[in-house]
């Protein structure tokens, strides 16, 4: 049977936030459970999320030379089975450095395109909301950034993917009296994600 392999691309300034400890608990399960396991931290890799000239998408010339670091970052996902993004929703939307990832690094020609090498992995989003799930749905945040990662999926040829949402990722919420606990149970959310890639 072939060994998965598992890329996670994650960003959040601090290395000591709760969204680098959901990564380390995904890594974790992922070892268990027999996968390979990469991680991009972009923040310590000194990725520039700035999109500029030399990268810019030439919709002429699919065949496009883009920087070195772009052709570097998406060769190491060539042979990943799957990707794994894990991020803090901010503004309600992605943060600028893993923005920048994306449209740099999964760029015309490469990511999509007639060859996109993309198509045939999975792709797993874990956006990491501070509020509650319920306000997150009230104002159709939860609907509009599943609908964005199902829209550019569908753009990429992607057709396994999916994203799940860990709330009260801040702890202040009414209602949470054992802190502990919540993170413990958001931990075990996270790690789900995992036998997900493996059904």
């Amino acid at each position: 049977m072939k060994k998965n392999n598992m890329y996670i691309i994650w960003s959040h300034p601090r290395r000591d936030s709760l969204t680098a400890q959901v990564v380390q608990e995904i890594q974790g399960e992922a070892v268990r459970q027999g996968i390979n396991v990469s991680t991009l931290d972009l923040y310590r890799s000194g990725f520039d999320p700035v999109l500029r000239e030399d990268d810019e998408p030439d919709w002429n010339n699919p065949q496009k030379s883009y920087s070195p670091e772009v052709h570097r970052l998406f060769g190491e996902l060539e042979d990943k089975d799957t990707l794994v993004l894990v991020f803090p929703v901010w503004w309600y939307g992605f943060p600028a450095m893993l923005k920048g990832y994306l449209e740099r690094v999964w760029n015309y020609g490469l990511a999509y395109g007639e060859d996109s090498v993309l198509k045939h992995k999975k792709i797993r989003w874990l956006a990491l909301v501070g509020g509650s799930q319920a306000g997150f749905i009230k104002f159709g945040w939860e609907k509009n950034m599943t609908d964005y990662i199902k829209g550019s999926m569908g753009y990429l040829g992607v057709e396994d993917a999916n994203i799940d949402f860990l709330y009260n990722t801040i702890g202040v919420e009414e209602g949470i009296d054992d802190r502990e606990g919540h993170y413990q149970q958001l931990f075990t959310q996270a790690r789900s994600l995992v036998g997900s890639v493996l059904e």
